[in-house]
């Protein structure tokens, strides 16, 4: 890999923070938690909500041939916690959507080139695959799983 998986993973994380919600959560324009080392949804207290988690559980390595260089894809799993659906008025997929829409621009393809390289780091960084959502309807609790996949040259 030309670049460091640590610089990668703090640019990411860097730009997922300077993401911004459409609509206010829980009164707050961004995360109110966004950390690297998950926790527990009943360990976050809704008042720390909505919670961005980044986790790291995977890569894989390709060889296009005996002599190239390794390609290098980083697995990378987003957990969102949104909490305070409990009210009966509120539609609590909502702040999911909201939350997901905010992921969605900050990981945005630059316009120039058609990709997210985040700064010029690695080939790609995209959200890609299947986004599993719990909205909480039940307990008040919505969570949203989503996957990203970083391509490192």
């Amino acid at each position: 890999m030309k670049n460091s998986r640590e610089e990668i993973m703090a640019e990411l994380c860097a730009r997922l923070a300077r993401a911004q919600f459409s609509t206010p959560i829980n009164g707050r324009e961004s995360w109110a938690i966004l950390s690297r080392r998950i926790k527990l949804w009943s360990d976050v207290a809704a008042a720390d909500q909505p919670a961005l988690f980044v986790t790291e559980h995977g890569e894989n390595i390709a060889y296009a041939s005996e002599n190239a260089p390794g390609k290098t894809v980083l697995n990378v799993d987003l957990f969102v916690y949104v909490a305070g659906a409990n009210d009966p008025r509120v539609v609590p997929a909502r702040d999911l959507n909201i939350a997901l829409d905010a992921l969605c621009s900050a990981l945005a393809p630059d316009p120039a080139i058609g990709r997210q390289t985040l700064g010029g780091l690695v080939h790609h960084c995209r959200i890609e695959g299947r986004i599993v959502k719990d909205p909480g309807d039940l307990d008040g609790q919505g969570l949203a799983l989503v996957p990203v996949r970083i391509l490192a040259p």
